[in-house]
C-alpha cells in the first residue's frame, strides 16, 4: 500500500511558522469569498492616488479560483524555499511588497484599470527564497533561479500572451507585478545579508543560523 511521508516534504523549521502560513493560505482563501461590491473596494486603481488599497489589492482575487491558485503557489514555495527565511525578513517581505508592486504599477504604462492578486508578492517570496535557500542546497537553488528568471524574461517578451489564464481567473495575468516582486524581493533579501553581515538590527545569516 502506497503510503505519503509529509515529514520528508515538510521543511524542519519551528511549528509556530507553518502554523502562520495556514493561517496566511486560509485567509487568502477567505477572502476569495467576499462579494465583488466588496472587492471593488479593495482593488488597487491605476489613478496615481496613494492609498490603503495599495496594500488591500494584493489579498484579494478577481474568483476563487484565482485565489485558489496563488493560495497554493504560496504554500509551493514555502515548501521549496521560503520556510527558511527568518521569521522578520518574512514579516517585511508582506508588509513591504505589496506596496513596492502597486509602486511600480502606477508608474508604468498598464493595460489594465484595476489589478488584483497575490501572484506579485509570490514572485517576490520566491526570489528572496531563492537567494537565501543558496546556502541550503545550492544544485536545487541553482535550478530554480534559472527557472524563475526564464519565466521573467518570458513574460516580458514582447509577443507573450498575458490571457492564457482568462478563462481560468476572468482576467489578464499582469506580468510586470511578477517582475516589480521578484526585483522587490531580491533586494529586501540582500539588504538583509547586508545587515546581517554588519551585526544590525538583530539579523542573522543563513549559514549560521538556519532555523530562525
Amino acid at each position: 500500500m502506497f503510503t505519503l511521508d509529509v515529514r520528508g516534504i515538510i521543511p524542519h523549521q519551528p511549528r509556530y511558522k507553518h502554523a502562520a502560513l495556514l493561517m496566511f493560505v486560509a485567509l487568502l482563501l477567505g477572502f476569495g469569498l467576499l462579494p465583488e461590491s466588496v472587492l471593488q473596494q479593495l482593488q488597487f486603481p491605476f489613478n496615481g492616488e496613494f492609498s490603503l488599497r495599495w496594500y488591500s489589492a494584493h489579498f484579494i482575487h478577481l474568483n476563487f479560483k484565482h485565489a485558489l491558485m496563488n493560495a497554493s503557489g504560496a504554500v509551493l514555495i514555502w515548501l521549496l524555499v521560503c520556510a527558511f527565511l527568518p521569521c522578520r525578513l518574512l514579516l517585511t517581505l508582506v508588509l513591504v511588497l505589496p506596496f513596492a508592486i502597486s509602486a511600480g504599477l502606477n508608474l508604468t504604462p498598464q493595460e489594465f484599470v484595476s489589478y488584483r492578486g497575490f501572484s506579485g508578492a509570490i514572485y517576490g517570496f520566491f526570489a528572496a527564497g531563492i537567494i537565501w535557500h543558496w546556502w541550503q542546497q545550492r544544485f536545487m537553488t541553482l535550478v530554480l533561479a534559472l527557472f524563475l528568471m526564464g519565466k521573467l524574461v518570458m513574460e516580458q517578451m514582447p509577443h507573450f500572451d498575458n490571457g492564457y489564464l482568462l478563462l481560468s481567473i476572468g482576467g489578464l495575468v499582469a506580468v510586470d507585478a511578477h517582475l516589480y516582486g521578484a526585483l522587490t524581493g531580491a533586494f529586501l533579501v540582500i539588504v538583509y545579508i547586508l545587515l546581517a553581515r554588519l551585526g544590525l538590527f538583530g539579523c542573522r545569516l543563513p549559514w549560521v543560523v538556519k532555523t530562525l
